[in-house]
């Protein structure tokens, strides 16, 4: 079972791995070097993240590397092959990359963050695609993006806890007693949503230094807090 400390580091590769799928999807290539650089910022990615990771983590994230190479090495050797060809190569590639994060991703504890890691693909796609930019350039937007969709599912977590606590308080005697578990609960809901707010300003911060409009780095925060 991968640690939630791991997880981390595997969400991270994922959801790279995730994005560039979708920008492989987007795309409109008439050869195939552009799927070659993709497969190679998702290499570099990956092997830079594997030093520090452990265990399952390790072994998953090795899978992600083995099979980038192996394309890598396929794609250069059909480097020649016409548009049509290279489009239909390329959609092929992209549908193997989902594949590959689904059997990932069959554990309880990754299951989720894949989910996350979908709409991530699919929306940052889209904002790099719009901005003229790839998923390399926007690697720290992604990052605290992923931060930030922790902190709101801790949010959410905790409310549900004070709800089951008052609940059962309501059940057993009719009348809502305050104990010194739902003031605990209740001021780490109020650290994790200062938490959130900072987090949200960051994104903003880093997302105007990687040339996103206020627009776009609005539309992620819905994303988020919808999520």
């Amino acid at each position: 079972m991968i640690t939630l400390a791991e997880k981390d580091k595997l969400d991270e590769v994922l959801e790279y791995f995730r994005l560039k799928s979708s920008e492989l999807k987007m795309a409109a290539s008439e050869t195939l070097e552009d799927e070659i650089k993709e497969l190679q910022d998702v290499l570099k990615f990956a092997q830079k993240r594997i030093d520090a990771a452990t265990g399952e983590t390790k072994d998953k994230i090795q899978q992600v590397i083995d099979f980038t190479q192996q394309k890598i090495d396929e794609l250069t050797v059909q480097a020649d092959l016409g548009t049509s060809q290279a489009r239909d190569v390329a959609v092929s590639l992209a549908d193997e990359m989902d594949e590959l994060i689904d059997d990932l991703q069959r554990s309880d504890l990754t299951k989720k963050a894949g989910d996350v890691a979908k709409s991530v693909g699919n929306l940052l796609g889209t904002i790099g695609k719009r901005v003229g930019k790839g998923a390399s350039d926007l690697s720290k937007t992604i990052s605290i993006r992923a931060e930030l969709s922790k902190l709101n599912n801790r949010r959410k977590d905790l409310i549900t806890q004070i709800g089951e606590s008052v609940y059962k308080g309501l059940h057993v005697s009719g009348s809502l007693v305050v104990t010194d578990d739902l003031v605990k609960l209740a001021k780490e809901v109020e650290s994790v949503e200062n938490d959130i707010n900072n987090k949200k300003a960051e994104l903003a911060k880093v997302g105007k230094e990687e040339n996103l409009s206020d627009e776009q780095i609005s539309k992620i925060i819905e994303d988020v807090d919808k999520e």
